[in-house]
């Protein structure tokens, strides 16, 4: 009796010593969080976006993600049919992150422990000043529209605010979005020293 005891005690300790190991495992698992997947890119409207896959979160986890910038800049010109009206400039309108230039969203991981998905950062809607003049004229029988048709945005990023983990960044996203139509948004230097417009 006394020898099946003895060893009972290194059973035990083996137990022991296999659970801990299983422990840590299980902890190296949640603190091995990552992006496999992170792009930030501007779509066809102009608007951020930041699109990824990020890999090693426990399962259901929940987990809070940003897509912002620190400014914004984008060209608006009036149109006739498709045409820019040439007597009439383009105006600059600017934006800088006290605007409003991130959004936030909390997402939960799936079983294996991963979150997919896409968060889209809108620029700040220009307002109507009451007695304003409008960048376009009403003109009696003829349509014109104002248009965006080039927009940059600056020192982008797409974060984990949860985990502190930054998934993508980018210093300068530059589109042209209408062809025909004016390019010259000032760089990212520039824009951070202008006044909002918007």
């Amino acid at each position: 009796m006394k020898h099946a005891f003895t060893h009972q005690p290194k059973r035990a300790g083996v137990a022991l010593a296999a659970a801990v190991a299983l422990s840590a495992l299980g902890t190296g698992t949640a603190l091995a969080q990552t992006f496999s997947i992170a792009d930030i890119s501007i779509n066809s409207v102009g608007f951020l976006e930041c699109a990824f896959k990020e890999t090693g979160l426990g399962a259901g986890a929940s987990v809070n993600y940003t897509c912002g910038a620190t400014d914004v800049g984008w060209l608006t010109q009036c149109f006739i049919r498709n045409r820019p009206v040439a007597n009439i400039a383009p105006k600059l309108h600017v934006a800088h992150s006290a605007d409003g230039l991130t959004t936030s969203r909390t997402l939960v991981a799936t079983s294996r422990g991963t979150i997919t998905s896409g968060i889209l950062t809108a620029y700040p809607t220009a307002e109507e000043v009451p007695g304003e003049e409008p960048l376009c004229p009403e003109v009696e029988g003829v349509t014109i529209t104002e248009e965006i048709t080039a927009i940059r945005w600056c020192n982008a990023s797409l974060v984990d605010t949860t985990n502190n983990i930054v998934g993508a960044s980018e210093p300068e996203l530059f589109l042209q979005m209408k062809r025909n139509g004016a390019s010259n948004v000032p760089d990212c230097a520039t824009l951070a020293t202008l006044p909002t417009d918007i």
